[in-house]
């Protein structure tokens, strides 16, 4: 007999891009293009190549660190004027799984999230 309210026996994960207000233009290992329209307008990219992380807005350096150790899977900076007037704090998460292959991508603006990619 089936107890209905026993746990499912396996749980898929999501996959695919959850935003209304942006487009994934290309990833790659430790790399993301994303283009926003909504809540700001601009092309952010995230490139982790040769122990560099770094964080570009319309082409304007907004975040970068070494990593010669340890991937920060968390970044956090504040947009630039010129992108967005009141300057509000976006935030990347990212989760990787073997290999440093990206499985969740996640950028918030405000607290609000405007991108969730899982692969």
């Amino acid at each position: 007999m089936l107890n209905p309210y026993d746990a499912p026996r396996t749980v898929t994960e999501p996959v695919g891009v959850f935003a209304d207000g942006a487009t994934r233009i290309t990833g790659t290992l430790l790399y993301r293009v994303i283009d926003f329209r909504d809540p700001f307008v601009g092309l952010l990219v995230y490139d982790g190549w040769w122990f560099w992380q770094r964080v570009t807005m319309n082409g304007q350096r907004v975040w970068s660190k070494i990593s010669w150790l340890r991937i920060e899977p968390v970044v956090e900076f504040t947009l630039p004027e010129s992108i967005d007037a009141t300057r509000r704090v976006c935030r990347i998460e990212i989760q990787f799984g073997p290999g440093l292959m990206i499985r969740r991508f996640q950028v918030t603006v405000a607290g609000m999230i405007a991108y969730d990619e899982f692969v």
